[in-house]
């Protein structure tokens, strides 16, 4: 693979980490807890593959783990007046209406240097009633190729500050042979998301 730069994604972790300091009064609001941290690898490199309902969704997926999650991001969060708030928690921008941008070379290249990257398989915000929608390929193709370990993670019960039971369920670590049918892999990922939700969502009420 063509070397890629990597850098600037990886240089601010201390920025990253702050924010995670400064986001956590805000999360305890939403009375949290969190199912299977364990399951998170402590090294190597690791596909966080999250459920996407609400836009709070990564805050409760970084408490999740120690280690620093990279999240491919729509870029339109990197041109807003936040933009320094993205470039300071290292997300990776994601032209979603082009195709071959270089992110995913990006996402490769961090994953085989052992980072963590953070992906959203269902491609935007879920606001149906499914659980989970089909799934884009991103997750499975990387996992595929990089070797890295694929974590499924489903949230559920965000409501807002003081109205919410936040429950994360982290499914166990697997990881994807290279000669594996992506398509087959793809319904095994979304299945997997959608039996963490529906755990998740029933969590909530105890």
């Amino acid at each position: 693979m063509e070397e890629v730069d990597t850098e600037k994604y990886v240089k601010n972790e201390a920025g990253y980490k702050i924010l995670k300091c400064l986001l956590y009064p805000v999360a305890i609001t939403y009375k949290p807890k969190i199912y299977g941290k364990e399951n998170i690898p402590a090294e190597g490199g690791v596909i966080i593959a999250s459920n996407h309902r609400k836009a709070e969704d990564p805050a409760f997926a970084v408490m999740a783990t120690k280690r620093v999650i990279h999240w491919l991001a729509k870029k339109e969060l990197h041109e807003s007046k936040f933009k320094w708030f993205f470039e300071a928690a290292g997300t990776i921008p994601v032209n979603r209406g082009v195709h071959h941008t270089g992110v995913m070379e990006v996402a490769e290249a961090m994953l085989e240097q052992g980072y963590v990257i953070g992906i959203y398989p269902e491609g935007t915000r879920n606001k149906t009633e499914d659980p989970i929608q089909p799934l884009k390929y991103g997750a499975v193709r990387l996992a595929q190729k990089t070797g890295a370990w694929i974590v499924p993670l489903s949230i559920a019960g965000i409501n807002g500050a003081f109205k919410s039971n936040v429950r994360t369920c982290i499914g166990e670590p697997y990881k994807i042979a290279a000669d594996a049918d992506l398509d087959q892999e793809n319904e095994i990922l979304r299945k997997k998301l959608a039996r963490l939700y529906l755990e998740a969502e029933e969590k909530t009420k105890e």
